[in-house]
C-alpha cells in the first residue's frame, strides 16, 4: 500500500475532471465549427459562395452530433459523480421539470388572456434559472 494514497486519488480525480472538460469542449467546438467550415470550403470550390440558406441535412447533422456530445458528456459525468452529486443533480432536474411543467400551463393561460406572443423561450430560461438556483442552494447549504 502506498503512502498518501488518498491525496493521490484526489489529485487524479481532479486531473480526470479537467481532461474530461477539455475533451468535451474540443468535441463540442469541433461539432459546431467543422461542418459549416467544410461546407463553406466545398461551396468555395464549387463556385457557389453565396447559397441562399444552410441545407437542412447539414443542420440535422450538426444538431445530432451536438446532441450526441451532450448525452455522452452527461453519461460520463454521471458515472464519475458520487451519490451526493447525483442527488443534487436529480434535485436540480426536478426543479427544472416542475417549473417547466407548471409554468407552461400558467404562461399559456396568461398568453391567451392578454393576447401575448408565445413565451416559451422565457419559460426555458426560467426553468434553467430554477435548476441553477437549486444547485447553488444545495452547494451553499452543504
Amino acid at each position: 500500500m502506498q503512502e498518501r494514497w488518498g491525496e493521490a486519488r484526489v489529485r487524479e480525480r481532479g486531473r480526470r475532471r479537467v481532461r474530461r472538460a477539455v475533451i468535451i469542449g474540443v468535441l463540442a467546438t469541433a461539432v459546431i465549427v467543422v461542418p459549416p467550415f467544410v461546407s463553406g470550403v466545398i461551396d468555395g470550390f464549387m463556385r457557389n459562395p453565396s447559397r441562399p440558406a444552410t441545407p437542412t441535412a447539414e443542420i440535422l447533422i450538426v444538431a445530432g452530433a451536438l446532441l450526441a456530445v451532450i448525452v455522452g458528456a452527461a453519461v460520463w459525468g454521471w458515472r464519475e459523480s458520487d451519490e451526493v452529486q447525483r442527488r443534487q443533480a436529480v434535485n436540480a432536474w426536478a426543479a427544472v421539470g416542475v417549473v417547466g411543467f407548471v409554468g407552461h400551463v400558467i404562461l399559456q393561460m396568461i398568453e391567451r388572456a392578454l393576447h401575448l406572443a408565445p413565451m416559451t423561450e422565457q419559460l426555458w430560461w426560467g426553468s434553467l434559472a430554477a435548476g441553477a438556483a437549486v444547485l447553488i442552494w444545495q452547494r451553499v447549504k452543504g
